[in-house]
Protein backbone atom coordinates (compact mmCIF):
# COMPACT_ATOMS: atom_id res chain seq x y z
CA UNK A 1 0.00 0.00 0.00
CA UNK A 2 1.09 3.50 -0.59
CA UNK A 3 2.27 5.29 2.71
CA UNK A 4 0.90 8.00 1.24
CA UNK A 5 -2.08 7.39 0.96
CA UNK A 6 -2.77 5.82 4.10
CA UNK A 7 -4.33 8.93 6.04
CA UNK A 8 -6.50 9.71 3.58
CA UNK A 9 -7.51 5.51 3.51
CA UNK A 10 -7.84 5.51 7.55
CA UNK A 11 -10.14 8.97 7.40
CA UNK A 12 -12.55 7.31 5.04
CA UNK A 13 -12.71 4.44 6.64
CA UNK A 14 -13.33 5.64 10.03
CA UNK A 15 -15.85 8.01 8.67
CA UNK A 16 -17.54 4.91 6.83
CA UNK A 17 -17.46 3.23 9.79
CA UNK A 18 -18.85 6.16 12.22
CA UNK A 19 -21.97 6.49 9.38
CA UNK A 20 -22.60 2.62 9.84
CA UNK A 21 -22.56 2.82 13.82
CA UNK A 22 -24.83 5.89 13.58
CA UNK A 23 -27.48 3.92 11.76
CA UNK A 24 -26.92 0.55 13.83
CA UNK A 25 -27.83 2.69 17.08
CA UNK A 26 -31.13 4.48 15.02
CA UNK A 27 -32.57 0.99 13.74
CA UNK A 28 -31.80 -0.56 17.23
CA UNK A 29 -33.62 2.90 19.05
CA UNK A 30 -36.48 2.83 16.56
CA UNK A 31 -37.05 -0.99 17.13
CA UNK A 32 -36.82 -1.18 20.70
CA UNK A 33 -39.70 1.72 20.69
CA UNK A 34 -38.38 3.17 24.27
CA UNK A 35 -38.31 6.55 25.79
CA UNK A 36 -36.21 8.26 28.19
CA UNK A 37 -38.31 8.27 31.62
CA UNK A 38 -38.37 11.78 32.71
CA UNK A 39 -41.07 14.27 33.76
CA UNK A 40 -42.32 17.73 32.19
CA UNK A 41 -42.61 20.90 33.80
CA UNK A 42 -43.40 21.14 37.31
CA UNK A 43 -47.36 20.79 37.60
CA UNK A 44 -50.00 19.79 39.53
CA UNK A 45 -50.12 17.15 36.71
CA UNK A 46 -46.63 15.04 36.83
CA UNK A 47 -47.00 14.62 33.78
CA UNK A 48 -44.20 11.52 32.50
CA UNK A 49 -43.40 10.45 28.72
CA UNK A 50 -45.82 8.16 27.46
CA UNK A 51 -44.97 4.42 25.78
CA UNK A 52 -46.56 5.26 22.69
CA UNK A 53 -46.36 6.99 18.78
CA UNK A 54 -46.32 10.74 19.98
CA UNK A 55 -42.63 10.44 19.92
CA UNK A 56 -42.11 8.96 16.51
CA UNK A 57 -45.38 11.36 15.08
CA UNK A 58 -44.29 14.77 16.68
CA UNK A 59 -40.98 14.68 17.38
CA UNK A 60 -39.64 15.97 14.03
CA UNK A 61 -40.40 19.51 14.46
CA UNK A 62 -39.70 22.02 17.27
CA UNK A 63 -42.43 24.13 18.47
CA UNK A 64 -41.09 24.50 21.95
CA UNK A 65 -42.92 22.22 23.74
CA UNK A 66 -43.16 18.27 24.78
CA UNK A 67 -41.34 16.78 21.87
CA UNK A 68 -39.17 19.45 20.43
CA UNK A 69 -35.70 19.12 19.15
CA UNK A 70 -33.89 21.88 21.79
CA UNK A 71 -33.96 22.30 25.19
CA UNK A 72 -36.89 24.99 26.47
CA UNK A 73 -36.53 27.71 28.56
CA UNK A 74 -38.86 26.05 31.43
CA UNK A 75 -35.66 23.48 31.84
CA UNK A 76 -36.70 20.29 30.57
CA UNK A 77 -34.86 18.55 27.86
CA UNK A 78 -37.49 16.59 25.39
CA UNK A 79 -36.29 13.49 23.42
CA UNK A 80 -35.07 12.76 19.96
CA UNK A 81 -32.24 15.99 20.85
CA UNK A 82 -29.68 15.68 17.72
CA UNK A 83 -27.48 18.90 16.50
CA UNK A 84 -29.20 20.00 13.38
CA UNK A 85 -27.32 19.96 10.53
CA UNK A 86 -27.37 23.27 8.04
CA UNK A 87 -28.26 22.10 4.71
CA UNK A 88 -25.78 23.44 1.98
CA UNK A 89 -25.47 25.98 0.54
CA UNK A 90 -27.03 25.89 -3.62
CA UNK A 91 -24.97 27.15 -6.01
CA UNK A 92 -26.83 29.28 -8.10
CA UNK A 93 -26.77 31.19 -11.65
CA UNK A 94 -28.34 34.46 -11.81
CA UNK A 95 -30.17 36.01 -14.39
CA UNK A 96 -30.25 39.43 -16.19
CA UNK A 97 -33.13 40.39 -13.99
CA UNK A 98 -31.98 39.40 -11.00
CA UNK A 99 -33.45 35.88 -9.76
CA UNK A 100 -31.23 33.04 -8.93
CA UNK A 101 -32.11 30.01 -11.75
CA UNK A 102 -32.24 26.49 -10.62
CA UNK A 103 -29.14 24.09 -10.66
CA UNK A 104 -30.69 21.12 -12.48
CA UNK A 105 -31.40 19.82 -9.14
CA UNK A 106 -34.65 17.82 -8.49
CA UNK A 107 -37.69 18.05 -6.79
CA UNK A 108 -39.26 15.29 -4.17
CA UNK A 109 -42.63 13.55 -6.07
CA UNK A 110 -45.73 12.80 -4.76
CA UNK A 111 -46.89 9.35 -3.87
CA UNK A 112 -49.65 7.50 -2.14
CA UNK A 113 -48.04 5.48 0.63
CA UNK A 114 -47.31 7.05 4.13
CA UNK A 115 -45.22 5.54 6.90
CA UNK A 116 -48.04 6.31 8.64
CA UNK A 117 -50.67 3.70 8.37
CA UNK A 118 -53.95 1.98 9.57
CA UNK A 119 -51.82 -1.32 10.16
CA UNK A 120 -48.81 0.66 11.69
CA UNK A 121 -51.27 2.28 14.28
CA UNK A 122 -52.85 -1.24 14.91
CA UNK A 123 -50.07 -2.55 15.41
CA UNK A 124 -48.64 0.24 18.10
CA UNK A 125 -52.32 -0.01 20.27
CA UNK A 126 -51.38 -3.58 20.49
CA UNK A 127 -47.84 -3.37 21.68
CA UNK A 128 -48.91 -0.46 24.00
CA UNK A 129 -52.13 -2.76 25.01
CA UNK A 130 -49.08 -5.59 25.72
CA UNK A 131 -46.94 -2.68 27.67
CA UNK A 132 -49.48 -1.67 29.64
CA UNK A 133 -50.45 -4.80 31.41
CA UNK A 134 -46.66 -6.37 31.49
CA UNK A 135 -46.48 -3.07 33.66
CA UNK A 136 -49.53 -3.52 36.01
CA UNK A 137 -48.28 -7.34 36.07
CA UNK A 138 -44.97 -6.13 36.88
CA UNK A 139 -46.06 -3.93 39.48
CA UNK A 140 -48.60 -5.97 41.50
CA UNK A 141 -45.73 -9.42 41.87
CA UNK A 142 -43.89 -6.73 44.05
CA UNK A 143 -47.33 -7.21 46.46
CA UNK A 144 -46.78 -10.40 48.76
CA UNK A 145 -50.46 -9.46 50.01
CA UNK A 146 -53.55 -10.06 48.24
CA UNK A 147 -56.20 -8.37 46.48
CA UNK A 148 -57.91 -5.34 48.77
CA UNK A 149 -61.30 -6.48 50.43
CA UNK A 150 -62.68 -2.63 50.19
CA UNK A 151 -65.54 -2.89 47.66
CA UNK A 152 -65.72 -0.36 44.70
CA UNK A 153 -68.94 0.82 45.75
CA UNK A 154 -67.19 2.52 48.58
CA UNK A 155 -65.42 5.20 47.01
CA UNK A 156 -67.57 6.12 44.01
CA UNK A 157 -69.04 8.57 45.96
CA UNK A 158 -65.74 9.83 47.29
CA UNK A 159 -64.87 13.52 45.99
CA UNK A 160 -61.38 12.34 45.00
CA UNK A 161 -62.34 9.86 42.69
CA UNK A 162 -64.83 11.84 41.19
CA UNK A 163 -62.35 14.92 40.54
CA UNK A 164 -59.76 12.26 38.95
CA UNK A 165 -59.52 12.44 35.34
CA UNK A 166 -58.89 9.49 33.19
CA UNK A 167 -58.45 10.55 29.41
CA UNK A 168 -58.84 7.99 26.79
CA UNK A 169 -57.69 4.55 27.19
CA UNK A 170 -56.28 3.75 30.31
CA UNK A 171 -52.49 2.83 30.45
CA UNK A 172 -51.09 1.23 33.60
CA UNK A 173 -47.24 1.79 32.49
CA UNK A 174 -47.76 5.82 32.19
CA UNK A 175 -50.23 5.58 35.58
CA UNK A 176 -46.94 3.66 37.14
CA UNK A 177 -44.81 6.25 36.05
CA UNK A 178 -46.31 9.43 36.84
CA UNK A 179 -46.76 8.33 40.37
CA UNK A 180 -43.24 6.83 40.50
CA UNK A 181 -42.01 10.36 39.19
CA UNK A 182 -44.03 12.14 41.72
CA UNK A 183 -42.35 10.39 45.00
CA UNK A 184 -39.09 10.70 43.13
CA UNK A 185 -39.31 14.73 42.61
CA UNK A 186 -39.50 14.48 46.23
CA UNK A 187 -36.80 12.28 46.94
CA UNK A 188 -39.32 9.71 48.93
CA UNK A 189 -39.06 6.19 47.95
CA UNK A 190 -41.44 3.15 49.94
CA UNK A 191 -39.68 1.05 52.29
CA UNK A 192 -38.70 -2.49 52.38
CA UNK A 193 -41.85 -3.76 54.12
CA UNK A 194 -44.53 -1.74 51.94
CA UNK A 195 -43.85 -4.68 49.71
CA UNK A 196 -45.09 -7.51 52.45
CA UNK A 197 -48.34 -6.62 51.72
CA UNK A 198 -51.03 -5.05 49.31
CA UNK A 199 -50.77 -2.80 46.53
CA UNK A 200 -53.75 -0.73 46.74
CA UNK A 201 -55.95 -0.40 49.71
CA UNK A 202 -59.58 0.05 48.65
CA UNK A 203 -59.62 3.12 45.81
CA UNK A 204 -56.01 4.02 47.31
CA UNK A 205 -52.44 3.17 45.83
CA UNK A 206 -50.58 1.97 48.94
CA UNK A 207 -47.74 4.33 48.46
CA UNK A 208 -49.66 7.14 49.64
CA UNK A 209 -50.24 5.89 52.79
CA UNK A 210 -46.33 4.48 53.65
CA UNK A 211 -45.52 7.89 52.26
CA UNK A 212 -48.05 9.40 54.86
CA UNK A 213 -45.90 7.15 57.63
CA UNK A 214 -42.72 8.49 56.56
CA UNK A 215 -43.46 12.38 56.54
CA UNK A 216 -44.47 12.76 60.57
CA UNK A 217 -42.79 16.17 60.47
CA UNK A 218 -45.46 17.44 58.09
CA UNK A 219 -49.12 18.04 58.83
CA UNK A 220 -49.42 18.53 55.43
CA UNK A 221 -48.64 14.72 55.23
CA UNK A 222 -50.20 13.77 58.04
CA UNK A 223 -53.58 15.23 58.17
CA UNK A 224 -54.33 12.64 55.26
CA UNK A 225 -54.75 10.21 57.69
CA UNK A 226 -56.96 12.74 60.09
CA UNK A 227 -59.41 13.28 56.89
CA UNK A 228 -59.42 9.77 56.10
CA UNK A 229 -60.01 8.30 59.15
CA UNK A 230 -63.12 6.34 58.63
CA UNK A 231 -62.37 5.69 54.79
CA UNK A 232 -62.78 1.69 54.49
CA UNK A 233 -59.93 1.98 52.65
CA UNK A 234 -57.65 3.53 54.97
CA UNK A 235 -58.59 1.84 57.95
CA UNK A 236 -57.27 -1.44 55.61
CA UNK A 237 -53.89 -0.39 55.15
CA UNK A 238 -53.96 0.71 59.37
CA UNK A 239 -55.16 -2.98 60.12
CA UNK A 240 -52.23 -4.45 57.73
CA UNK A 241 -49.52 -1.97 59.04
CA UNK A 242 -50.66 -2.99 62.64
CA UNK A 243 -49.87 -6.32 61.70
CA UNK A 244 -46.58 -5.52 59.94
CA UNK A 245 -45.46 -3.70 63.62
CA UNK A 246 -46.02 -6.87 65.63
CA UNK A 247 -42.23 -7.60 64.19
CA UNK A 248 -40.94 -4.39 63.67
CA UNK A 249 -40.48 -2.31 66.76
CA UNK A 250 -39.58 0.98 63.95
CA UNK A 251 -42.71 0.44 62.27
CA UNK A 252 -44.80 0.58 65.35
CA UNK A 253 -42.84 3.86 66.78
CA UNK A 254 -43.75 5.23 63.56
CA UNK A 255 -47.24 4.02 63.55
CA UNK A 256 -47.63 5.80 67.49
CA UNK A 257 -46.23 8.87 66.14
CA UNK A 258 -48.51 9.03 63.19
CA UNK A 259 -51.75 8.67 65.96
CA UNK A 260 -50.34 11.57 67.84
CA UNK A 261 -50.31 13.81 64.95
CA UNK A 262 -53.32 12.81 64.03
CA UNK A 263 -55.10 13.16 67.47
CA UNK A 264 -53.41 16.94 67.76
CA UNK A 265 -56.10 17.81 64.52
CA UNK A 266 -59.28 17.32 66.79
CA UNK A 267 -61.53 19.57 66.40
CA UNK A 268 -60.55 20.54 62.80
CA UNK A 269 -63.23 20.56 60.26
CA UNK A 270 -62.80 16.64 58.32
CA UNK A 271 -62.69 16.86 54.48
CA UNK A 272 -63.52 14.14 52.51
CA UNK A 273 -61.59 15.72 49.82
CA UNK A 274 -58.40 16.51 51.58
CA UNK A 275 -54.89 15.63 49.59
CA UNK A 276 -51.34 16.92 50.67
CA UNK A 277 -50.78 20.31 48.61
CA UNK A 278 -49.63 19.10 45.06
CA UNK A 279 -50.76 15.57 44.89
CA UNK A 280 -52.91 15.12 41.81
CA UNK A 281 -55.60 12.38 42.63
CA UNK A 282 -54.41 10.16 39.80
CA UNK A 283 -51.31 9.50 41.93
CA UNK A 284 -53.18 9.07 44.97
CA UNK A 285 -55.49 6.48 43.74
CA UNK A 286 -54.60 3.04 42.86
CA UNK A 287 -54.34 1.61 39.25
CA UNK A 288 -56.79 -0.45 39.64
CA UNK A 289 -59.29 2.49 40.85
CA UNK A 290 -58.28 4.24 37.98
CA UNK A 291 -58.91 1.57 35.32
CA UNK A 292 -62.11 1.28 35.80
CA UNK A 293 -63.03 4.63 36.26
CA UNK A 294 -65.27 5.96 33.31
CA UNK A 295 -63.39 7.79 30.88
CA UNK A 296 -63.42 11.78 30.80
CA UNK A 297 -63.69 13.10 26.78
CA UNK A 298 -61.30 16.11 27.26
CA UNK A 299 -62.76 18.97 24.55
CA UNK A 300 -59.99 19.97 21.55
CA UNK A 301 -60.89 22.86 19.46
CA UNK A 302 -59.38 22.59 15.60
CA UNK A 303 -59.05 25.58 13.94
CA UNK A 304 -59.01 25.17 10.38
CA UNK A 305 -59.88 27.04 7.45
CA UNK A 306 -62.98 27.35 5.14
CA UNK A 307 -65.62 24.84 5.28
CA UNK A 308 -65.21 23.10 2.25
CA UNK A 309 -61.04 23.33 2.08
CA UNK A 310 -58.31 20.41 2.98
CA UNK A 311 -57.61 21.64 6.55
CA UNK A 312 -61.40 20.72 6.98
CA UNK A 313 -61.36 17.76 5.57
CA UNK A 314 -58.22 16.42 7.93
CA UNK A 315 -60.16 18.14 10.75
CA UNK A 316 -62.85 15.60 10.06
CA UNK A 317 -61.24 12.87 9.35
CA UNK A 318 -59.25 13.56 13.05
CA UNK A 319 -62.51 13.80 14.23
CA UNK A 320 -63.73 10.40 13.06
CA UNK A 321 -60.40 8.44 14.17
CA UNK A 322 -60.30 9.89 18.17
CA UNK A 323 -63.52 8.80 19.47
CA UNK A 324 -62.39 9.46 22.53
CA UNK A 325 -61.28 13.49 22.08
CA UNK A 326 -64.54 15.60 21.83
CA UNK A 327 -62.63 17.86 18.50
CA UNK A 328 -64.78 20.79 17.90
CA UNK A 329 -63.78 22.33 13.86
CA UNK A 330 -63.44 25.95 13.77
CA UNK A 331 -63.25 27.41 10.45
CA UNK A 332 -61.41 30.06 9.98
CA UNK A 333 -59.69 32.59 7.51
CA UNK A 334 -56.60 30.52 7.17
CA UNK A 335 -53.09 30.10 8.73
CA UNK A 336 -52.81 33.96 10.42
CA UNK A 337 -55.83 33.79 11.71
CA UNK A 338 -55.08 30.31 13.22
CA UNK A 339 -51.89 31.33 14.38
CA UNK A 340 -53.59 34.28 16.04
CA UNK A 341 -56.33 31.96 17.51
CA UNK A 342 -53.09 30.24 19.09
CA UNK A 343 -51.72 32.78 20.51
CA UNK A 344 -54.51 34.52 22.45
CA UNK A 345 -55.69 30.89 23.70
CA UNK A 346 -58.48 30.92 22.10
CA UNK A 347 -57.81 27.42 20.46
CA UNK A 348 -55.81 24.40 21.78
CA UNK A 349 -55.18 23.60 18.41
CA UNK A 350 -54.43 24.41 14.82
CA UNK A 351 -53.65 23.86 11.08
CA UNK A 352 -51.01 26.36 9.61
CA UNK A 353 -48.36 26.56 6.63
CA UNK A 354 -45.17 25.77 7.77
CA UNK A 355 -43.98 29.22 6.10
CA UNK A 356 -46.91 30.95 8.37
CA UNK A 357 -44.50 30.92 11.65
CA UNK A 358 -42.02 33.29 10.25
CA UNK A 359 -44.72 35.92 8.89
CA UNK A 360 -46.24 35.56 12.19
CA UNK A 361 -43.05 36.20 14.07
CA UNK A 362 -41.61 38.82 12.10
CA UNK A 363 -45.14 40.60 11.43
CA UNK A 364 -46.17 40.30 14.69
CA UNK A 365 -43.08 40.33 17.12
CA UNK A 366 -45.22 41.84 20.26
CA UNK A 367 -47.48 38.43 20.01
CA UNK A 368 -45.19 35.07 21.27
CA UNK A 369 -46.70 31.90 19.69
CA UNK A 370 -47.53 29.37 23.05
CA UNK A 371 -44.64 26.27 23.23
CA UNK A 372 -46.82 23.47 20.97
CA UNK A 373 -46.33 20.12 19.51
CA UNK A 374 -45.92 20.16 16.17
CA UNK A 375 -46.19 17.54 12.65
CA UNK A 376 -46.02 17.59 9.44
CA UNK A 377 -48.94 16.41 7.71
CA UNK A 378 -49.03 16.83 3.59
CA UNK A 379 -46.99 19.40 0.96
CA UNK A 380 -48.95 22.50 -0.02
CA UNK A 381 -47.56 23.82 -3.56
CA UNK A 382 -47.10 26.70 -4.64
CA UNK A 383 -48.92 26.25 -8.05
CA UNK A 384 -48.30 29.08 -10.17
CA UNK A 385 -50.02 29.69 -13.73
CA UNK A 386 -49.18 32.35 -16.45
CA UNK A 387 -50.87 33.04 -19.92
CA UNK A 388 -48.55 30.88 -22.70
CA UNK A 389 -48.67 34.42 -24.20
CA UNK A 390 -46.32 35.81 -21.80
CA UNK A 391 -43.02 33.45 -22.73
CA UNK A 392 -43.11 33.12 -18.88
CA UNK A 393 -41.87 29.15 -17.93
CA UNK A 394 -40.09 30.27 -14.71
CA UNK A 395 -40.66 32.64 -11.76
CA UNK A 396 -36.89 33.87 -13.10
CA UNK A 397 -39.16 35.26 -15.81
CA UNK A 398 -41.38 37.56 -13.57
CA UNK A 399 -39.69 41.21 -14.55
CA UNK A 400 -39.84 42.95 -11.46
CA UNK A 401 -41.24 46.31 -11.43
CA UNK A 402 -42.16 45.51 -15.30
CA UNK A 403 -45.60 44.76 -16.81
CA UNK A 404 -46.30 41.64 -15.39
CA UNK A 405 -49.49 41.62 -12.76
CA UNK A 406 -49.05 38.55 -9.67
CA UNK A 407 -52.46 37.76 -7.92
CA UNK A 408 -51.88 36.41 -4.93
CA UNK A 409 -55.09 35.28 -3.76
CA UNK A 410 -57.33 37.45 -1.33
CA UNK A 411 -56.11 38.98 1.96
CA UNK A 412 -55.01 36.35 4.45
CA UNK A 413 -55.52 33.52 1.87
CA UNK A 414 -52.70 30.94 2.33
CA UNK A 415 -51.55 32.06 -0.78
CA UNK A 416 -51.14 35.93 0.28
CA UNK A 417 -49.12 34.30 3.32
CA UNK A 418 -46.57 32.43 1.72
CA UNK A 419 -46.10 35.40 -0.88
CA UNK A 420 -44.91 37.64 2.11
CA UNK A 421 -42.79 34.59 3.38
CA UNK A 422 -41.03 34.66 0.02
CA UNK A 423 -40.57 38.40 -0.07
CA UNK A 424 -39.53 38.49 3.42
CA UNK A 425 -36.47 35.64 2.68
CA UNK A 426 -35.39 37.49 -0.24
CA UNK A 427 -36.52 41.18 -0.54
CA UNK A 428 -35.79 41.48 -3.97
CA UNK A 429 -39.61 39.52 -4.83
CA UNK A 430 -41.50 42.93 -3.40
CA UNK A 431 -40.11 44.57 -6.87
CA UNK A 432 -43.20 42.28 -8.24
CA UNK A 433 -46.18 44.32 -8.99
CA UNK A 434 -48.80 42.60 -6.95
CA UNK A 435 -52.53 42.65 -6.61
CA UNK A 436 -54.96 40.72 -4.70
CA UNK A 437 -58.30 39.38 -5.78
CA UNK A 438 -60.39 36.16 -6.10
CA UNK A 439 -59.06 32.97 -7.80
CA UNK A 440 -61.55 32.51 -9.98
CA UNK A 441 -60.67 36.46 -11.23
CA UNK A 442 -57.08 35.90 -11.64
CA UNK A 443 -57.49 32.74 -13.31
CA UNK A 444 -60.09 34.80 -15.75
CA UNK A 445 -57.61 37.50 -16.21
CA UNK A 446 -54.69 35.07 -16.86
CA UNK A 447 -56.47 33.44 -19.70
CA UNK A 448 -56.98 36.62 -21.67
CA UNK A 449 -54.35 39.33 -20.75
CA UNK A 450 -50.73 37.62 -20.97
CA UNK A 451 -48.90 39.98 -18.60
CA UNK A 452 -51.10 38.58 -15.79
CA UNK A 453 -49.59 35.60 -13.51
CA UNK A 454 -51.18 34.10 -11.20
CA UNK A 455 -50.36 32.18 -7.32
CA UNK A 456 -52.15 29.26 -5.51
CA UNK A 457 -51.12 27.16 -2.55
CA UNK A 458 -52.99 23.68 -2.41
CA UNK A 459 -52.74 20.01 -2.53
CA UNK A 460 -52.18 18.59 -6.83
CA UNK A 461 -55.76 17.99 -8.58
CA UNK A 462 -57.43 21.26 -6.00
CA UNK A 463 -61.29 22.54 -7.48
CA UNK A 464 -59.55 25.74 -8.57
CA UNK A 465 -56.58 23.44 -10.53
CA UNK A 466 -59.25 21.53 -12.24
CA UNK A 467 -60.72 24.18 -13.62
CA UNK A 468 -57.69 25.73 -14.66
CA UNK A 469 -56.54 22.44 -16.69
CA UNK A 470 -60.00 22.46 -18.47
CA UNK A 471 -59.57 25.93 -19.33
CA UNK A 472 -56.12 24.77 -20.66
CA UNK A 473 -57.04 21.75 -22.70
CA UNK A 474 -59.68 23.95 -24.69
CA UNK A 475 -57.84 27.10 -24.97
CA UNK A 476 -54.15 26.05 -25.06
CA UNK A 477 -53.55 29.72 -23.47
CA UNK A 478 -52.36 29.28 -20.05
CA UNK A 479 -49.63 26.61 -18.49
CA UNK A 480 -47.88 26.10 -15.29
CA UNK A 481 -44.93 27.98 -14.59
CA UNK A 482 -42.00 26.44 -12.69
CA UNK A 483 -41.24 27.93 -9.14
CA UNK A 484 -37.70 26.70 -8.59
CA UNK A 485 -35.27 29.65 -6.77
CA UNK A 486 -32.93 27.17 -4.71
CA UNK A 487 -32.24 29.87 -2.71
CA UNK A 488 -34.92 28.96 -0.75
CA UNK A 489 -34.10 25.57 0.33
CA UNK A 490 -31.80 26.92 2.98
CA UNK A 491 -34.66 28.43 4.82
CA UNK A 492 -35.73 27.57 8.31
CA UNK A 493 -37.97 29.48 10.65
CA UNK A 494 -36.61 30.59 14.23
CA UNK A 495 -36.33 27.06 15.62
CA UNK A 496 -34.54 25.62 13.21
CA UNK A 497 -37.79 23.97 11.07
CA UNK A 498 -37.49 23.61 7.19
CA UNK A 499 -39.86 26.01 5.69
CA UNK A 500 -39.90 24.97 2.22
CA UNK A 501 -39.39 21.63 0.13
CA UNK A 502 -38.88 21.22 -3.12
CA UNK A 503 -41.36 18.82 -5.59
CA UNK A 504 -41.39 17.94 -8.93
CA UNK A 505 -45.24 17.79 -10.61
CA UNK A 506 -45.19 14.74 -12.65
CA UNK A 507 -46.24 15.57 -16.23
CA UNK A 508 -49.54 13.61 -16.61
CA UNK A 509 -50.58 15.47 -13.20
CA UNK A 510 -51.88 18.48 -15.52
CA UNK A 511 -51.58 17.63 -19.03
CA UNK A 512 -53.16 21.16 -20.61
CA UNK A 513 -51.13 23.30 -17.97
CA UNK A 514 -48.14 20.73 -18.62
CA UNK A 515 -48.39 20.57 -22.10
CA UNK A 516 -44.53 21.17 -23.67
CA UNK A 517 -43.62 21.82 -27.69
CA UNK A 518 -44.29 17.42 -28.23
CA UNK A 519 -44.94 15.83 -24.65
CA UNK A 520 -45.63 17.10 -21.38
CA UNK A 521 -43.27 18.12 -19.19
CA UNK A 522 -42.47 17.85 -15.32
CA UNK A 523 -42.83 21.23 -13.54
CA UNK A 524 -40.33 22.07 -10.49
CA UNK A 525 -41.77 24.35 -7.60
CA UNK A 526 -41.37 25.35 -3.80
CA UNK A 527 -43.63 23.50 -1.56
CA UNK A 528 -44.88 24.63 2.17
CA UNK A 529 -46.25 22.11 4.31
CA UNK A 530 -49.78 21.70 6.27
CA UNK A 531 -48.31 21.64 9.87
CA UNK A 532 -50.93 20.44 13.09
CA UNK A 533 -50.20 22.17 15.65
CA UNK A 534 -51.27 21.36 19.50
CA UNK A 535 -50.89 23.72 22.58
CA UNK A 536 -48.34 22.18 24.93
CA UNK A 537 -50.69 23.26 27.89
CA UNK A 538 -53.32 20.88 26.41
CA UNK A 539 -51.18 17.96 26.46
CA UNK A 540 -49.93 18.70 29.60
CA UNK A 541 -53.80 19.31 31.06
CA UNK A 542 -55.25 16.15 29.47
CA UNK A 543 -52.11 13.50 29.83
CA UNK A 544 -50.26 11.24 27.39
CA UNK A 545 -53.44 9.17 26.80
CA UNK A 546 -55.06 12.05 25.58
CA UNK A 547 -51.92 13.19 23.46
CA UNK A 548 -51.82 9.28 22.63
CA UNK A 549 -55.44 9.64 21.08
CA UNK A 550 -54.72 12.63 18.87
CA UNK A 551 -51.29 10.69 17.62
CA UNK A 552 -52.99 7.34 16.34
CA UNK A 553 -55.83 10.25 14.91
CA UNK A 554 -53.19 11.61 12.78
CA UNK A 555 -51.14 8.32 12.20
CA UNK A 556 -54.57 6.82 10.68
CA UNK A 557 -55.52 9.80 8.72
CA UNK A 558 -52.60 10.91 6.89
CA UNK A 559 -52.56 8.08 4.27
CA UNK A 560 -56.34 9.76 2.80
CA UNK A 561 -55.44 13.18 3.38
CA UNK A 562 -52.14 12.37 1.62
CA UNK A 563 -54.26 10.66 -1.30
CA UNK A 564 -56.39 13.68 -1.40
CA UNK A 565 -53.43 16.53 -1.54
CA UNK A 566 -51.11 14.29 -4.24
CA UNK A 567 -53.75 14.33 -6.67
CA UNK A 568 -53.97 10.51 -6.47
CA UNK A 569 -57.64 10.55 -5.59
CA UNK A 570 -60.79 12.89 -7.00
Amino acid sequence: MNLEMTPRFLSRYTLLLLIVLILSFSVSDAQAGKYRRSSFRKSSKSWVKPASPSKNVWGKRDGGGIFGKKKSASGYTKPGTSQKTKAPIQKKTTSANGYSKSNQKKGTGFSGASAFDKKTATALKKKKAASSYAAHKAETQKFKGGKSDTKRRTYNSSPIYSKSKKHSDFDYRTHYQRRDNYYQGRGWSAPGYAYRTRPRFGMWDAMVWWMVLDNLGSRNSYAMAYHHADDPGYQEWRSEANRLAQDDAALKAKLDGLDSRVKSLNGTPVRADYLPEGMPPEVALSAKAMADKKSYTPEFTLATASSGGNYTHFGKLLKRAAPSVDIRIQTTAGSMENLRLLADNKVDAAIVQSDAFEVFRRTSPGTPLPPSEQVSLYPEVVQMIANRASGIETVADLKPGGEHILFIGPKGSGTATTWEGLCLQDESYRKIKTRHASYANALLRVSEDPNAVMMFVSGLNSTLLQKAEKEALSSRSIRLVEVNDWDFNDAKDSRGNRIYNFVTIPSKTYPGLQKGFLLGSDVESIAVSAILVVRTDWAQEYGPEALDAISYAIMESKPTIRKRTNGLTR
